[in-house]
C-alpha cells in the first residue's frame, strides 16, 4: 500500500546560484584596495516545505531578495584576507536572518590572477545538508 504524501515527509531546499558580490578580497592590503568580484551559491534546506508551496505567498517562504540584501548590506564596508572568513562572515549573517532549523551550505568561488587557473578557487562552509 502505497504511503499518503504529506508535507512532512518531504524534503525541499531553496538554491541561489552565482550570486556576485563585489567584496574587498585579498591577502595583500593592495589587493583590498580595489573590490573584486566572487560568486555565492548558497542552499538552504528546509526542516519541511513552506508553506507557499500550497498557497502561493511569498510571506509563507523564504524572500530570497531580502536574503541577498541582507548579505549585501553587512559586507559593503568590510574588507577580508581569506575566502574561508568571507564564507563564514556569510554563514553567520544567512543564520542570523533565517529561522534556527534551517540549514545553510554555501559555495564561494573567486578566480586570482595566478596563470594558468582558469577555473577560479572555491571554498565551501556551512551545516552537513
Amino acid at each position: 500500500m502505497k504511503k499518503p504524501m504529506t508535507q512532512n515527509n518531504l524534503c525541499s531546499t531553496l538554491h541561489i546560484h552565482n550570486l556576485e558580490l563585489n567584496i574587498n578580497l585579498g591577502w595583500r592590503s593592495k589587493e583590498r584596495r580595489q573590490e573584486q568580484a566572487v560568486l555565492l551559491d548558497m542552499d538552504i534546506q528546509f526542516p519541511s516545505p513552506p508553506a507557499a508551496c500550497l498557497t502561493d505567498k511569498l510571506d509563507d517562504t523564504v524572500c530570497y531578495a531580502k536574503l541577498i540584501d541582507v548579505i549585501r548590506e553587512k559586507l559593503a564596508l568590510k574588507h577580508f584576507r581569506l575566502i574561508e572568513h568571507l564564507s563564514s562572515d556569510i554563514f553567520i549573517i544567512a543564520k542570523q536572518y533565517l529561522p534556527d532549523n534551517y540549514k545553510i551550505h554555501i559555495r564561494l568561488t573567486k578566480y586570482p590572477r595566478i596563470g594558468g587557473l582558469r577555473g577560479g578557487v572555491s571554498f565551501e562552509y556551512g551545516d552537513k545538508i
